[in-house]
């Protein structure tokens, strides 16, 4: 049956949108990490390069305080 029916194939990538609000807590929360993804406009990269540079941020500014 495999054979019958080959575009039902899996996927090399899962084509979705998501908020940029959602994408920032998983980042804060490190459930997704830079590699795991890619952006496909300059838009998008822009959002992203954003999010991950405050997160660095945010956590070299809690290690400063500890």
């Amino acid at each position: 049956m495999r054979n019958l029916f080959p575009f039902f194939r899996t996927p090399l990538a899962v084509k979705l949108a998501i908020a940029p609000e959602v994408l920032a807590s998983l980042v804060e929360k490190g459930q997704i990490h830079a590699t795991d993804f890619r952006c496909l406009d300059l838009g998008s990269k822009q959002i992203v390069w954003k999010m991950f540079l405050s997160v660095a941020k945010s956590k070299i500014n809690s290690k400063k305080i500890s």
